[in-house]
């Protein structure tokens, strides 16, 4: 989709994207801008873009898919252009949350609703809004949108400190969109032995079942990068 375009389907998914939570440097993230160098990254790449080809079948049988990697491989990447395939594939059935400030003249767009977040923010404000009313609302916010929007990106899953906290709290999550059968996607740096050492067994075996495994192979990207002299 260009996003020069301004026709309707184009303003929409400018407004659903906007409120997705995309990261600004992965904003712009799509299966054409991903660069698989080597064999295992380029077997990752087809079958994201395969899981994306099941359209809005993904979120009415309640699909996740799970992506496993070293640092660097562009797993990110990848979950946000399966993300943006889905949307610029059915953008009529995509939706926006109303803003916060209800002005009059703010479009609005029904549908299923979409988000990324990164885990450990997630986690962090959970814990900084105890006792704070500042950061309470705020928090609750993101807690209904991370439990219920129809499909939920959940990045860096095990890169948070272990405790019974971090356990509690995402097993709570995992757990209802499991039970609800709703759409979530996760990345992880961790072996399946190391998530479950982070997060707890109860959690790794819920993912198991309601995702689709990828492993993304290879070296990191970022040591990769040519310097200029």
């Amino acid at each position: 989709m260009n996003i020069k375009d301004f026709s309707a389907e184009a303003l929409r998914f400018q407004a659903v994207w906007s409120t997705c939570g995309i990261p600004r440097r992965l904003a712009q993230a799509s299966f054409a801008s991903y660069e698989p160098a080597g064999p295992e990254k380029e077997q990752a790449l087809k079958r994201c873009q395969a899981f994306a080809d099941k359209g809005l079948d993904i979120i009415r049988q309640g699909q996740g898919i799970f992506l496993q990697g070293p640092v660097g491989t562009g797993k990110s990447h990848l979950l946000v252009s399966v993300l943006r395939c889905l949307l610029e594939n059915n953008i009529m059935s995509f939706g926006k949350p109303p803003g916060q400030y209800g002005f009059v003249d703010e479009p609005a767009y029904s549908g299923y609703y979409c988000s990324m977040f990164s885990v450990v923010d997630l986690l962090g404000t959970l814990r900084e809004s105890f006792g704070n009313d500042r950061l309470k609302a705020a928090a609750l916010t993101m807690l209904h949108r991370a439990r219920c929007d129809a499909i939920v990106i959940l990045d860096d899953i095990g890169a948070e400190k272990p405790s019974e906290f971090v356990e509690e709290q995402l097993y709570a999550l995992i757990d209802l969109r499991y039970r609800m059968q709703r759409s979530t996607f996760f990345t992880t740096n961790c072996t399946m032995k190391q998530l479950e050492g982070q997060i707890g067994s109860r959690s790794v075996s819920r993912i198991m079942e309601m995702c689709v495994g990828v492993r993304v192979g290879g070296e990191d990207w970022r040591k990769c990068l040519r310097l200029d002299n």
